[in-house]
């Protein structure tokens, strides 16, 4: 009996740490999804990424603001074409260069406002945002491709706060016509714009090409490694981050990297730097198209979006990406890259 009472009272004791000292765990504000090439045939009925994306557009009750450099997919299409038939706001921005395809004129044909960037640069994100608390946002291009036959992956957080962030962006080239923005690239400008949010212990800010200079930023991230650099390029010409994974290299820091085969054997490419300096890359195997645009820094940051690691990402384009402090959220890239780092 006696025992029992200081059981009863060593918990009550341990209740508050229970209720309140523990993070809120990853998958009730955020979900990760990649595609799986290698086990979908042509006609594949699941893609994750796109079953995902229809389902956020299904349960969407006010509004989508969608920015997506190209809209092919059929299935997707629909979905859009749901939500504004049941009343919900739907706006979208893609690339002038995507605008006459059939999935994209189909969802203008009914109704759908759409525009498109009309500049020489790419309008390249992939984001949206959902009933002002919802992002969306990843590699995933919006086409039967990039869903079923190359690697890609998304990412979905709850966040009225991030939220607000990429509403802000979409605003600016919706409402505005603002694209390849380039005036805020002093650092003055970063420190005032809000781009950073906190959601249980895990920090995460949000950035925007050219208009945050991207590039500096993921330099000086992977300058800061400590442990690992672990990533997968679907396009990897910049010098300046080429140089910064060597640094890393020679001062004792993993790093480890899957290119795209298509263009790894250009002029340009880091991919023969990178072999030369003695750091273990490899080309993907997809006879399509590894697409990720991921970074994974000591085993607990990763950076993934919409941004390749070239210089047109990073002064021409349209870019986003996310760079998310959280182990738990880290562990899932990593595993994405063994199994193409590995794969036979």
């Amino acid at each position: 009996m006696k025992m029992r009472k200081i059981l009863v009272f060593a918990a009550f004791l341990a209740l508050p740490a229970l209720l309140f000292s523990a993070e809120p765990p990853a998958q009730e504000w955020c979900q990760v999804y990649f595609t799986t090439p290698e086990k979908n045939s042509r006609n594949a009925a699941v893609s994750f990424p796109e079953k995902a994306l229809i389902g956020v557009i299904d349960g969407a009750k006010t509004y989508i603001d969608g920015s997506f450099f190209e809209i092919g997919s059929i299935k997707v299409a629909d979905a859009f074409i749901r939500a504004h038939k049941r009343g919900v706001k739907v706006r979208l921005v893609t690339d002038d260069r995507n605008r006459k395809k059939p999935a994209c004129k189909k969802a203008e044909s009914a109704g759908i406002k759409i525009i498109d960037d009309g500049k020489k640069g790419l309008m390249h994100d992939k984001f949206a945002v959902v009933d002002g608390r919802t992002v969306w946002t990843g590699s995933y291009n919006i086409t039967d491709n990039c869903a079923y036959r190359n690697n890609n992956n998304a990412i979905r957080i709850d966040s009225p706060e991030l939220a607000s962030i990429y509403e802000a962006e979409f605003r600016e080239m919706f409402e505005e016509r603002v694209f390849q923005n380039r005036k805020e690239t002093k650092a003055a400008a970063v420190l005032a714009n809000p781009y950073y949010v906190k959601i249980g212990n895990t920090d995460i800010n949000a950035y925007f090409s050219p208009d945050n200079d991207i590039e500096r930023i993921l330099v000086k991230r992977i300058a800061k490694a400590k442990k690992s650099v672990y990533f997968m390029a679907f396009s990897f010409t910049s010098d300046p981050m080429g140089e910064a994974m060597i640094a890393a290299h020679k001062k004792g820091v993993t790093v480890e990297g899957v290119f795209e085969k298509r263009g790894s054997d250009t002029a340009e490419s880091e991919y023969k730097k990178m072999l030369v300096e003695g750091i273990p890359v490899a080309l993907d195997r997809n006879k399509r198209n590894m697409h990720h645009k991921v970074i994974i820094i000591d085993e607990k940051t990763v950076i993934t979006g919409s941004y390749n690691f070239s210089k047109n990402a990073s002064r021409k384009n349209d870019e986003n990406i996310l760079v998310i402090d959280n182990a738990e959220i880290a562990a899932k890239y990593i595993a994405e890259f063994k199994h193409l780092y590995y794969s036979k």
